[in-house]
């Protein structure tokens, strides 16, 4: 069997491999480290190459940096026992074991979508500035976090400051608050929001979440 068609599944050993999907090479092939897309999937009479396992053919993207090229020409030219450049390396139509790929693109259809929450916090005060996230699974404990921050800086930080000086501005609603001292926005502000964000996570990261550390 031929598996040739964009968003065609293929299952071996409880694993789904879609043609289109990305996947990186594990530490099981001289690829490791590559990241690519399946492009075909050949099991039975049709594999070509001689192993027991389908032939999952990948079209691998070259490495960017100069230290990722010369490792991995090392390992092809230790492979070959000849020295091997870059261009000299087959990156397309790279027949690999089903234990040499790791899907990181898994079928949507198949995964479980979890929602989340990014609070995200700015301030800058005479043009010094800092900045720090922080994630929440419910929504009212992250609009919580926001609200208590919200409320620190009315109360001893640099929002009351501000309001003291009689230049304070704010634009606000539910999941938003910002501040700023008046005509000095770029040197002193405050910001702070909550977005939702949704996160997929596949088949095997729920059934083994271990697997992904």
């Amino acid at each position: 069997m031929i598996i040739n068609q964009e968003g065609m599944r293929y299952t071996y050993n409880g694993m789904t491999y879609t043609v289109g999907a990305a996947v990186m090479a594990t530490e099981a092939s001289e690829y490791r480290g590559l990241y690519g897309t399946i492009t075909e999937i050949r099991d039975g009479s049709d594999r070509e190459s001689e192993n027991d396992t389908p032939d999952i053919y990948c079209c691998f993207e070259p490495p960017l940096f100069q230290e990722e090229i010369r490792e991995l020409e090392r390992r092809f030219a230790e492979l070959y026992q000849s020295p091997k450049k870059l261009d000299e390396i087959t990156l397309d139509m790279v027949i690999m074991a089903p234990e040499m790929v790791r899907v990181i693109s898994p079928d949507p259809r198949e995964c479980k979508a979890c929602e989340l929450y990014l609070l995200t916090t700015h301030c800058t005060t005479n043009l010094d500035s800092s900045s720090f996230t922080e994630l929440y699974a419910d929504y009212d404990a992250g609009r919580f976090a926001l609200l208590q921050s919200v409320r620190e800086e009315q109360q001893d930080g640099c929002v009351k400051d501000w309001a003291d000086r009689d230049v304070l501005e704010e634009e606000y609603g539910i999941d938003r608050y910002e501040a700023w001292y008046r005509d000095e926005y770029f040197e002193n502000h405050f910001v702070i929001s909550l977005e939702k964000l949704s996160l997929m996570l596949p088949p095997d990261f729920i059934e083994n979440p271990k697997s992904y550390n």
